[in-house]
């Protein structure tokens, strides 16, 4: 009996492979490496085109080939990425069958960013005395891009839920999975830097004047990023009879809707908590068994403190180890959650929860237990990644070693 339902539980969820390109490191090792360090990525922004952005500070994923002809920097940055986590997992070529495999990949604004200077250059030139000049060509759908260059005809889909995207991305991969519509999926997030997210981000007047200060009292804004994730997700049955390294489970997700503005979150963070709370209850763990939380923490007055009260309002007033990667990062929109997830997966590996970089002075008003100054090692067999974005957007995934995950069952 006891076997029989075991067969018939829940398809478990596990990660077989990462990859990132992040402004602090484009490999697993030199990404993690100075994430523990504290090593902090943003800084003066020195692209050609510069000029055409309305900030002067970025975090930039240097070291990093040229786009691909006709693809654009994300398809790049995300090709890049799935192209390491499948060397890592062992699956550099795919032998199955290629329609139990797919992509999923969360963005905020897609290849749009790459149709930028063609639409700029198009509105300064001068009027046109002939026939139309040409206007900039479409840009491809990532996950279906992804999924043509490595052959994966399975699951694909390209999620935008806003700063929440790379969390919706391992969901929906992670539901294929476990409803049987695949044994594996390559999942993430990927964004460029755009001079219309920044726009939208000054218009807003949530651009930080120099660096990013997640839960510190100064803290007066963001500064927006590029970079790009992914994990090789797999059934356990899957990843078990090919032999494959398995990093951790992938063990609960979900996601809320705050339901309250376009940009600012609930004043109480009614969605974050209800979030935390579903994505445990799908992991069937108890709020006082995680170890870790990897905080969307985005350095802004609002966001700060009202995630901190959901953290109190779901852990109580003692908090697990909390970080945000932000500090160190700056906000790497849509592929920040998924980048955050390999966080996440390498603090459960290691026992280490990095520092939240630029954290000098924590506000009493987020009275959680943040990290900051040097790297804590505490073991961690249970990590919490947050997401929420504008629209009120919210997601969760729960990662536990595969000893604990097993053990909840």
């Amino acid at each position: 009996m006891a076997a029989r339902a075991a067969r018939t539980g829940p398809v478990r969820v596990v990660v077989t492979g990462l990859g990132v390109l992040t402004p602090i490191g484009t490999t697993v090792a030199d990404f993690w490496d100075a994430a523990v360090r504290g090593v902090v990525g943003t800084g003066p922004l020195d692209r050609p085109d510069a000029a055409d952005f309305p900030a002067s500070r970025a975090g930039q994923v240097t070291g990093f080939d040229a786009p691909r002809a006709g693809g654009g920097r994300s398809l790049a940055l995300a090709t890049a990425a799935a192209d390491a986590a499948a060397a890592d997992a062992g699956l550099s070529r795919w032998t199955g069958d290629p329609y139990r495999a797919g992509v999923c990949l969360g963005t905020l604004l897609g290849s749009r960013a790459g149709l930028e200077p063609a639409v700029t250059g198009f509105h300064r030139a001068p009027e046109p005395c002939g026939a139309p000049r040409p206007g900039p060509g479409p840009a491809p759908d990532l996950a279906d891009a992804v999924a043509r260059e490595r052959g994966l005809l399975g699951p694909g889909m390209t999620v935008a839920t806003a700063c929440a995207s790379g969390n919706s991305a391992l969901a929906h991969a992670a539901d294929a999975i476990r409803a049987g519509r695949a044994d594996m999926m390559i999942a993430g997030g990927v964004d460029e830097l755009s001079s219309g997210i920044m726009m939208m981000f000054a218009s807003l007047r949530s651009l930080a004047p120099d660096v990013l200060r997640p839960f510190d009292r100064g803290r007066a804004g963001l500064i927006v990023s590029e970079g790009a994730a992914a994990l090789v997700l797999e059934s356990y049955e899957h990843a078990r009879r090919r032999g494959a390294h398995i990093h951790a489970e992938l063990a609960g997700w979900a996601s809320a809707s705050d339901a309250h503005h376009m940009t600012a979150p609930h004043p109480r963070g009614s969605g974050a908590r209800r979030s935390m709370l579903r994505a445990l209850q799908s992991a069937g763990i108890s709020p006082d068994r995680v170890d870790h939380v990897s905080a969307h923490g985005t350095g802004t007055p609002s966001n700060d403190r009202i995630e901190a009260e959901a953290l109190r309002q779901v852990f109580g007033p003692r908090t697990p180890a909390v970080t945000s990667l932000k500090g160190a990062l700056g906000h790497t929109q849509g592929a920040a959650s998924a980048i955050e997830a390999v966080a996440c997966v390498l603090a459960l590996r290691d026992g280490v929860v990095p520092p939240t970089a630029n954290l000098v002075d924590p506000d009493p008003e987020c009275d959680v237990d943040v990290v900051r100054g040097r790297a804590r090692e505490v073991p961690v067999r249970v990590a919490v990644n947050n997401a929420f974005g504008f629209g009120g957007n919210t997601a969760c995934t729960v990662f536990t070693r595969m000893s604990t995950a097993g053990s909840a069952r």
